[in-house]
């Protein structure tokens, strides 16, 4: 099975190596709604709705440097991943997000994000997204993919020494 295709404008991917077996990265990542107890930039986090694990499934972010975003699980592939569709913020228009596994080997697993989106407010967005934007995703993207990693890799080290 192939991570799903997004439409956008822009697009900007990330992809990490993670040293855990599949399904123990997918166990955390399912929990779509508690995306702030690992995500840097999270403030906080919340279910919207009673759906879960699921297409449906939403959760309201409010985020340190950009504000308040709503999120909705668009497509959902269990134990793979999921897309996600994610409500306008600054210059920011229509975006989504895909949160893809791989297994390369037993004891390690890939993870793929790729965001997408387009720009609105005319020629402001497009200046706003080239002078800040842009590069703040960029850093944001393999940040947050780090914070996962250490954040599964640390619960297994935590277990093994229970």
């Amino acid at each position: 099975m192939q991570q799903p295709t997004l439409t956008g404008q822009h697009h900007i991917a990330s992809t990490i190596d993670i040293n855990a077996p599949q399904e123990q990265v997918w166990a955390v990542l399912k929990d779509f709604a508690n995306v702030y107890q690992w995500a840097p930039g999270v403030k906080e986090s919340h279910a919207l709705g009673s759906l879960a694990e699921s297409v449906g499934a939403g959760r309201h972010c409010v985020l340190e440097e950009f504000g308040k975003v709503d999120e909705y699980v668009t497509q959902w592939y269990d134990g793979k991943g999921f897309v996600y569709d994610v409500t306008p913020l600054g210059p920011l228009n229509k975006s989504f997000s895909c949160w893809w596994l791989e297994s390369p080997s037993g004891n390690v697993t890939r993870l793929t994000t790729t965001f997408a989106y387009d720009i609105r407010f005319g020629l402001f967005g497009k200046a706003m997204h080239k002078l800040m934007m842009r590069s703040k995703l960029e850093k944001a993207f393999p940040e947050v993919l780090e914070a996962f990693k250490a954040h599964i890799e640390d619960e297994l080290l935590n277990k093994k020494a229970a």
